[in-house]
């Protein structure tokens, strides 16, 4: 029930994942090699890194589990980087590196090439003007110019060209030193890849600007709705006052966004896009030699540029506390935040070793003392390291009638005890293990082991140091980190005190007038049609055979074991799965977050923290509206031990009446900030509004009084009773599964008659018989439109059209309502549409879409995605593009490990026994537009919708709302029932 999403939010911004290994390095022999690479000894990736001769570094990693590659090219170029006149600079040239170049996105380069020139000139023109009213001018020669411009101009041929072989994940970002750009690739497809992000980084062409330069304000109009990203802006300038990191952001600043230059970006490109400061990061299936060869072949040919050098002045010590308050929209939480030396530094190392003594989600020091206790509704640690500096923080939010000064307070009082040596000297081995543990669930993750890549270039931390970080953590003894935390935290951090209330420093603009630009979507570069005429190979598809590849037996000869063995790594998964959930007992919810706070008749709520802790295992139970799941997970060695423990807590936990107010108290409170978070106004209590009315999945919870009125030993009681209960049981490991069955039958009660679970309560999906439009105020400058409309019960052969209309229509770079809402109207920065899949059987279908725009843009936006929705556009080259896509990432897609089980349980939920990426593949290969046609014609077009619209009341126009429907104004009490 504890809320961190602005912590969680924030830091995937700059959080990357740590990774380290037990060996030291040493480094092969280079001169007898063609391509001369360093590895490390011991490395679990086994990777290679090359550096060509014009200085392109290349991180190879080869895992075999799916023929799939991910991809990141990496460019040490970003928001600290920009010129302070111009800021946002590397995030936006991010954006215009999907335009195309000379060769790529181009009809015909030497006219287009003439009128880009003079736009150039004109936002110079722009930029030096200050009289309102010549900028209005020039402003709209630049959308004449524009306009005939994208005449010449192929918008997306990138995205259609890596859609095209498969790719999954096609993305890219900036943060304060890098700009990445990603994607996921059939192995099969590596040298096609190669060959477009070789031209593509060859040269950048500003074309479509003016549109994307929208694009991106209505990305910093989220932004300024954003608290976390508010008050991690007052956290940098706090402590980097005279460094980038602090007075420039990656999303830049209004003023400047509105009033760019082309030719700074072009200068920008020049210097930082160059072969000797980018790398390419790869791990999946590849063969190394090979892989190098083709990279050489493609990128090698780069001409080598001065390397940048960036400098600053090393900012002086913080003396005493800066403190710094923002306001906004959402939930309070304060950050109290400390500056340290970069990421090659020791103090990197000790940072995050104490940030994992304070804070590690079991038994920490604010794990234990904090939340475990509910002195605080929530909070934690985190280090962040950059190449120049790097920050520990403490974050945290309130409990009800505590203000964020008391929240500070505990917080800090923690690290106090990191200096006065009050930690036990297990707790640094136990949190080193537990590093190493993350490691070992991260590496089976392609994305994560080339993020470890591209983390240790950016910030120019040799591999060796990456590899060996554990092994330098475990010399670090208790003294040392006394002696350091005495050294270095003291009156020197900033506090950031992030308040509820109204900003009243939002900026707004209003809209340009846009002419939307001409999309040419059947035409086609000649570098297109060069990549079209590359060889390549398709592969078979691999689906599951449920009954093959899950064992099935019984436990105790009644309750269902599947299990699946683990063939990567030493963990496991045990799983206790019950078919009843919060609709069938609002009590069961409530019992399940009660746990954890619970001791037994042997152990205290801290002591259990503790032993799973130390044995390198976590015990988690968690419930939905119709499952429970008591889940056991870990270090396979410990596996008995996990058991025994695990079966002691569901039989012996001890009833704690205070541990029970507390959590009551806290649930409340997180009603309360509920109520201000629009994400869940909007995503949780409006769509369930939409789909059930008043009376929802959303809503059924126990009341305020219904909560202060339970007893501690009858939420005991529920748990004790779950045994009694039918249940089937999943286990992911390497143990003999007989060895396992024995287990569980000697630790786990038998009961002689089971219960029948109890009947859910049913909630009626509405039919949309009508429009209708459901406003609720919210003080942000842009406005959120969700369109919601209910079709027929789940039929499987929707399958694959709904999959189809996902990647060819609703959603995806090159899809059509990207192209018509963002590309050619600028109208919002995230628009999507989706025919969506119900999970059940007995669910319906719908059809949904969603459009953020700034409020003045609310009608258009609006009126484009319907008329997008009623009409289908007779764009069937991208159709066929988009199915072969679909085809092949079914073609190269492998469901492995323990995610075949968690399949099978959503196949049989959905009343079937089979993999359905077998039915959507042969329907895939027979579809063709017409056949697509007519499912739009059934589906999509001429619908009714239950419009739910987030915005300020004093900005939208209620008689553009009026025109969609009858416009019903909710209040928040109804929305969510309290």
């Amino acid at each position: 029930m504890i809320s961190t999403k602005f912590y969680k939010y924030i830091l995937s911004i700059f959080l990357f994942l740590s990774i380290s290994v037990l060996f030291v390095s040493c480094t092969e022999d280079e001169k007898e090699m063609k391509y001369p690479y360093k590895t490390v000894e011991g490395d679990p990736l086994n990777s290679r890194i090359y550096t060509l001769d014009n200085g392109l570094k290349v991180y190879l990693s080869n895992n075999p589990q799916e023929p799939r590659i991910q991809t990141f090219v990496a460019v040490r170029a970003g928001s600290k980087h920009d010129p302070a006149e111009t800021t946002g600079l590397a995030h936006y040239l991010e954006h215009m590196l999907f335009k195309g170049t000379d060769k790529m996105g181009t009809i015909n380069w030497e006219k287009e090439k003439v009128l880009l020139d003079k736009l150039s000139d004109l936002y110079e023109e722009h930029r030096f003007t200050d009289d309102e009213a010549e900028k209005r001018k020039i402003y709209a020669k630049i959308d004449s110019i524009s306009f005939e411009a994208s005449k010449l101009a192929i918008p997306n041929e990138y995205d259609k060209m890596i859609s095209s072989i498969g790719a999954r994940g096609t993305n890219a970002y900036t943060s304060v030193e890098q700009t990445v750009y990603v994607n996921d690739i059939p192995a099969n497809e590596l040298e096609r890849w190669l060959k477009v992000e070789a031209e593509r980084f060859r040269k950048v062409v500003l074309r479509l600007f003016h549109t994307e330069l929208e694009t991106v304000y209505e990305e910093f109009n989220m932004g300024q709705a954003n608290d976390g990203r508010k008050a991690w802006r007052a956290m940098t300038e706090a402590l980097f006052p005279t460094h980038q990191y602090g007075t420039q952001t990656t999303i830049g600043e209004g003023e400047h966004l509105k009033n760019p230059s082309m030719v700074n970006i072009h200068k920008y490109f020049e210097k930082y896009y160059i072969p000797n400061n980018m790398a390419i990061c790869l791990s999946g299936e590849l063969d190394y030699d090979e892989t190098i060869r083709l990279i050489d072949k493609y990128f090698g040919g780069y001409e080598m540029g001065e390397e940048p050098v960036f400098t600053y002045d090393e900012l002086p010590p913080i003396e005493e506390p800066v403190i710094k308050e923002v306001v906004g929209n959402e939930e309070p939480f304060v950050y109290a935040a400390f500056r340290f030396d970069g990421a090659a530094s020791d103090d990197a190392l000790m940072i995050k070793l104490i940030s994992g003594l304070l804070s590690n989600g079991q038994a920490g020091l604010i794990d234990l003392n904090l939340l475990q206790r509910q002195r605080i509704l929530g909070g934690g640690s985190f280090e962040v390291t950059m190449e120049d500096y790097s920050i520990h923080g403490l974050y945290g939010s309130p409990r009800q009638g505590q203000t964020l000064e008391d929240v500070k307070a505990l917080l800090l009082d923690e690290l106090e005890k990191i200096k006065a040596g009050e930690f036990e000297e297990w707790l640094i081995e136990a949190v080193i293990n537990n590093f190493r543990l993350q490691q070992i669930r991260a590496y089976e993750s392609n994305r994560a082991r080339a993020s470890a890549f591209v983390n240790a270039f950016v910030r120019s931390v040799p591999w060796e140091n990456v590899v060996t970080e554990f092994d330098r953590m475990e010399k670090i003894t208790k003294q040392d980190i006394v002696d350091f935390a005495n050294k270095h935290y003291s009156n020197n951090y900033a506090v950031i005190y992030k308040r509820s209330g109204v900003d009243e420093d939002v900026l707004e603009v209003e809209k340009p007038q846009i002419t939307p630009i001409v999309m040419n979507r059947d035409t086609q570069s000649v570098f297109y049609t060069s990549f079209t005429e590359m060889p390549t190979t398709e592969l078979d598809p691999v689906f599951i055979d449920y009954d093959e590849v899950i064992s099935r037996e019984q436990v105790a000869n009644r309750f269902p074991f599947y299990y699946i063995e683990n063939e990567i790594n030493e963990l496991f998964s045990l799983n206790y799965i019950y078919d009843m959930g919060k609709d069938h007992d609002r009590y069961l919810e409530l019992a399940v977050n009660y746990l954890p706070y619970l001791g037994t008749t042997r152990y205290s709520a801290d002591e259990l923290k503790e032993q799973f802790f130390r044995l390198g295992l976590r015990f988690d139970v968690s419930s939905s509206r119709d499952n429970i799941n008591i889940r056991l997970s870990g270090l396979e060695s410990s596996l008995e031990e996990g058991i025994e423990l695990f079966e002691h807590i569901l039989t012996s936990a001890t009833a704690d009446e205070q541990a029970l107010n507390d959590l009551i108290d806290g649930i409340l409170k997180e009603r309360v900030n509920q109520k201000l978070n629009k994400n869940v106004i909007l995503r949780s209590g409006m769509v369930n509004y939409a789909m059930f009315g008043a009376n929802s999945p959303f809503t059924y919870i126990l009341s305020e009084e219904e909560l202060k009125a339970v007893e501690a030993q009858y939420l005991v009681d529920k748990i004790r009773e779950l045994a009694d209960y039918p249940y089937r049981i999943f286990y992911y490991g390497q143990e003999n599964k007989d060895r396992v069955k024995e287990l569980v039958e000697n630790y786990r009660p038998q009961v002689e008659d089971l219960r029948e679970a109890p009947e859910p309560t049913i909630f009626k999906e509405l039919p949309t018989e009508k429009n209708e439009v459901y406003f609720i105020h919210y003080n942000m400058v842009q406005t959120d439109v969700m369109f919601v409309s209910r079709d027929k019960l789940f039929d499987k052969n929707l399958l694959p059209y709904a999959q189809l209309y996902l990647e060819f229509f609703g959603a995806g770079l090159s899809s059509i309502v990207f192209q018509e809402i963002r590309e050619a109207k600028a109208l919002a920065y995230s628009a999507w549409s989706v025919f969506s899949m119900p999970a059940r059987s007995d669910n319906h279908h719908f059809l949904r879409a969603y459009v953020g725009t700034q409020a003045d843009k609310l009608e258009e936006a609006v009126e484009a995605m319907i008329d997008l929705m009623n009409n289908l556009p007779d764009a069937r080259s991208q159709f066929e593009g988009s199915r072969e896509s679909a085809i092949r990432k079914i073609q190269t897609e492998r469901i492995t490990g323990q995610s075949i089980f968690w399949d099978y349980e959503a196949a049989k939920k959905r009343g079937l026994d089979f993999d359905v990426r077998e039915l959507t593949y042969n329907e895939l290969q027979k579809m063709d537009f017409e056949k697509f046609g007519a499912f739009f014609d059934e589906y999509i077009s001429d619908r009714n919708y239950k419009f739910l619209v987030l915005g300020d009341r004093n900005n939208v126009d209620f008689d553009v709302l009026a025109r969609l429907g009858e416009v019903k104004k909710i209040d928040l009490d109804e929305l969510f029932g309290y």
